[in-house]
């Protein structure tokens, strides 16, 4: 039996525009009903509301709910997921998917995971198989998504191979790469005048831009580390656009830090920003730096250099893009001059990006069609 009504999870900007691609095409095929439950940071204030870019791209939403606790305590993320898990529950039985989709490792897979599992609907995981050694939870959450998951859409033959090594069997799991580089070839081109003057920043020249988030087990130093980081930049006297942070414990920290700096001329600082104007300011941005996964994941497809500061994404698949330095301000302002140098940038060009050729939606796509999910509902398998 082939699917027709396509549950999603989404509830913070990063999955959405990982994902969003993919919805699109979905809402172009006649054959597929798409419905998606919008949670979390998408209906906060705090992080920009991202509600609205989901409704700007029409997306079919059948339920909105304020699942997140903004608070900077490391009980909120649970208590978050618990509020989700029993406000989404009857939404699922009326809508009756035949496949719920998730994406990555935060709280809303986790619950999009165990509500398939114990009601019996076949799940679809992407971006399982990945690692870090930083000790987030997100690494537990995502390989917990992996066991309770019927199917996998992995980025990466090495997490295919990760996921068997913990049970997964091979028949459950397609390597389509990842979908966020799509966009990356889909977009339509800004020059770089034509940013900053959307940006109000049109006296700026050159630029870089920061994206940090807190880490596990060092959320009271995540100010101390992302001010380090704006010194260093200030120092160099290098103008920088500056996201803030997402809605993990330690986020209250940044944000203070945020406000510290908010009339500093050397940054400007965003909540959120239209994709395209996103896409453009990476294509157009002298290096990336903070922590973020878009360092590995989307900047090579641009290239653009990247500098990830401290522990998160530590040991995940990257190339030579990326310049890893640990949390002080020496090390991050000898990686500024690294990334800045003629014939580091020069190499970029002959990177080629390990996640993917910006092709696979379609394979998604096509997979989700074909697979016959009610096959693959049950997980009887001995994973030994």
């Amino acid at each position: 039996m082939s699917i027709k009504k396509v549950l999603a999870f989404t509830g913070i900007r990063s999955d959405y525009d990982l994902m969003s691609g993919l919805y699109s095409k979905m809402l172009e095929d006649p054959q597929i009903e798409l419905g998606l439950i919008v949670c979390g940071a998408h209906l906060s204030e705090t992080y920009g509301y991202t509600l609205q870019y989901i409704e700007k791209d029409n997306m079919p939403i059948i339920a909105k709910i304020e699942s997140l606790l903004d608070s900077n305590s490391p009980a909120s993320r649970i208590k978050s997921a618990s509020i989700l898990m029993q406000s989404c529950i009857h939404t699922v039985e009326a809508f009756n998917p035949d496949v719920i989709l998730y994406a990555g490792d935060r709280e809303e897979v986790i619950v999009g995971a165990l509500l398939g599992a114990y009601m019996g609907i076949p799940t679809a995981h992407f971006f399982g198989g990945d690692h870090a050694t930083d000790g987030n939870v997100d690494n537990a959450v995502r390989h917990a998504c992996s066991k309770l998951s019927s199917m996998h859409f992995v980025t990466h033959e090495i997490h295919k191979q990760r996921l068997i090594k913990i049970g997964e069997k091979e028949n459950r799991i397609y390597v389509i790469g990842n979908l966020a580089l799509d966009k990356y070839i889909n977009t339509e081109k800004i020059d770089k005048k034509t940013v900053l003057k959307k940006l109000d920043r049109e006296n700026w020249d050159e630029y870089a831009v920061l994206i940090f988030h807190p880490t596990l087990g060092f959320e009271t130093k995540s100010g101390l580390y992302f001010e380090q980081i704006l010194t260093a930049l200030r120092n160099n006297g290098i103008n920088t656009f500056v996201s803030y942070p997402n809605s993990d414990a330690g986020n209250k920290n940044i944000i203070e830090i945020i406000n510290k700096y908010a009339k500093d001329d050397n940054f400007s600082f965003y909540k959120n920003l239209e994709r395209n104007v996103f896409i453009n300011l990476m294509r157009n941005a002298n290096f990336l730096i903070g922590n973020s996964s878009a360092g590995l994941i989307e900047a090579p497809s641009i290239p653009l250099a990247a500098i990830n500061v401290g522990i998160r994404q530590r040991d995940r698949l990257a190339t030579s893009n990326v310049i890893f330095v640990d949390q002080n301000i020496e090390a991050i302002m000898e990686a500024i001059q690294t990334v800045n140098d003629k014939g580091f940038r020069n190499k970029l060009h002959k990177i080629k990006n390990p996640y993917g050729d910006g092709k696979s939606v379609s394979r998604a796509l096509d997979l989700l069609k074909r697979i016959e999910f009610n096959k693959y509902q049950f997980k009887w398998e001995d994973p030994l």
